[in-house]
């Protein structure tokens, strides 16, 4: 029995391989039958004369170096990308007039001052994702800029600004009257001495990249920075003590003192 089964699975095997032989030879098949007709053959010519482009079929071993469809074949070769057209070392002066105007219109998309923006635009079918396409760097799109992020990318951007009302309430007054007050927006940090470097005017929480209102392209106007190569601001603009750490409790009445032990 073991050697019937031995003799057949070599019969199997010699079939195989001649199979495989005479189909390599044979080469790719030819149609025949009704794709051999004059009919056809007519339709595939009238379809060539015709501006439809027929993509000739190519081996697998061509496949990697045939330009396929009308696009331009793929190159494994780094392009560049068109730069900004923004010279950083132009002659800026601030204005301020138009620092006055960039306050206004960031204070009218905060409930006070320090809150998070509201987002000025409908949000419909995005994502985070989506958020950071336009707002990471800046995009201009029909003659509007995107405000670049000043803090690094979070996973939930609804979480801290508000959308806007969808479309069939945007014209309800949605405002709430409150008693609430902020601190008053800074206007100029404080110099050390005439001509020493101002302190930075405002807490750095959620505020760390300072291009997004005084960095070249993407500042705000009249906020511009006159020296937008520097990279290291913080270097000669100290940050707030104070700002920067919890307030006393006699500031902000309505938090609690806070007690330290020392041993």
């Amino acid at each position: 029995m073991n050697r019937l089964t031995t003799i057949f699975l070599s019969l199997v095997m010699a079939v195989a391989v001649v199979g495989y032989f005479v189909g390599l030879g044979d080469g790719v098949p030819k149609p025949d039958g009704l794709y051999d007709s004059p009919l056809l053959d007519r339709e595939i010519s009238a379809t060539a004369a015709s501006d439809v482009k027929l993509i000739p079929a190519v081996s697998y071993a061509e496949i990697a170096s045939t330009p396929m469809g009308p696009t331009k074949p793929w190159q494994a070769t780094p392009q560049t990308l068109p730069g900004a057209d923004y010279d950083l070392y132009s002659k800026i002066e601030p204005s301020e007039a138009e620092k006055e105007a960039s306050s206004k219109l960031r204070a009218s998309r905060r409930a006070f001052n320090g809150a998070p923006p509201i987002i000025p635009h409908p949000v419909e079918n995005t994502t985070d994702a989506a958020c950071y396409a336009c707002h990471s760097n800046g995009v201009k799109m029909a003659g509007l800029k995107a405000s670049v992020m000043s803090h690094q990318f979070l996973g939930n951007c609804l979480q801290c600004h508000a959308p806007m009302a969808p479309a069939p309430f945007q014209d309800v007054d949605a405002s709430v009257d409150t008693s609430f007050v902020g601190l008053p927006a800074p206007k100029q940090g404080k110099r050390a001495y005439k001509g020493a470097p101002p302190t930075i005017p405002h807490s750095q929480w959620m505020r760390e990249s300072c291009n997004a209102c005084h960095g070249g392209p993407h500042g705000w106007a009249g906020m511009e920075s006159t020296h937008p190569w520097r990279t290291n601001c913080t270097q000669c603009h100290a940050p707030s003590a104070t700002l920067d750490q919890m307030p006393e409790a006699d500031i902000v009445p309505m938090l609690p003192p806070l007690d330290v032990v020392s041993k």
